[in-house]
């Protein structure tokens, strides 16, 4: 009789642990529908509640499907708190702030009517990257990114060449010193872009073509490309 009562006990006990773990996993399902279906309401404001419901990935990664979303039905607007929320949720999470970026300096800059709204949207770009790299500072990915902007955007050589300088101190692609080589020929600093002209050719393969062309140019006619 003691043997069956302890096995009953023991029974309850087990379905009590059971149903607890069950009420957990049901009470974690509800809050992530909860969030999901706030994020569709307000994306801009939710990141709080992300924060303090201790979900921060799981925001981050829903708050990306809404840029997806966002994007192929032609939402612009929509996604500039989405970028705000996943980069403040997870800010080294590095494709938001290049997209992010890019995203505001070219796709919006086009939309906009006066050279006053272009400006300020090409501003709220580098801006918005000059952010992400305080949060990541000992990657190549947003100085190069900033740089690509101030050479290719905004035509400021100058500061093209700060920010691919800046990539170069950490290990990237081939193409950054291509095209700091190039911001330095731009910028008018020709023994500096000869320089690391040599610097490509002999470092990297898959641009050495490339450079021993512009090398000639350079020595020859101090421009990159040769007259006509």
């Amino acid at each position: 009789m003691k043997f069956f009562k302890i096995k009953i006990f023991s029974t309850i006990i087990i379905l009590l642990i059971g149903i607890s773990y069950l009420q957990k996993s049901i009470d974690r399902q509800k809050k992530l529908e909860d969030l999901e279906a706030n994020l569709l309401l307000m994306p801009g404001e939710i990141a709080g509640n992300f924060i303090l419901a201790g979900f921060r990935g799981i925001g981050a990664d829903l708050l990306w499907l809404q840029v997806h979303q966002c994007w192929h039905s032609g939402q612009h607007y929509r996604m500039l708190p989405l970028f705000h929320s996943i980069t403040f949720l997870q800010p080294q999470f590095i494709t938001p702030w290049t997209v992010g970026g890019w995203h505001m300096a070219y796709n919006i800059y086009v939309l906009m009517k006066t050279e006053e709204e272009k400006n300020q949207w090409l501003q709220n770009g580098l801006n918005f990257l000059k952010e992400g790299i305080k949060y990541n500072p000992n990657r190549y990915d947003l100085y190069f990114e900033l740089g690509w902007t101030y050479y290719h955007k905004a035509k400021d050589y100058e500061n093209a060449i700060k920010y691919f300088e800046g990539a170069i101190k950490f290990p990237h692609p081939d193409y950054v010193d291509n095209c700091l080589a190039h911001a330095y020929a731009k910028n008018s600093e020709i023994k500096k872009s000869i320089k690391q002209w040599e610097y490509v050719r002999d470092r990297s393969p898959g641009f050495n073509n490339v450079a021993v062309r512009i090398l000639h140019n350079l020595k020859t006619y101090g421009t990159v490309n040769a007259p006509e």
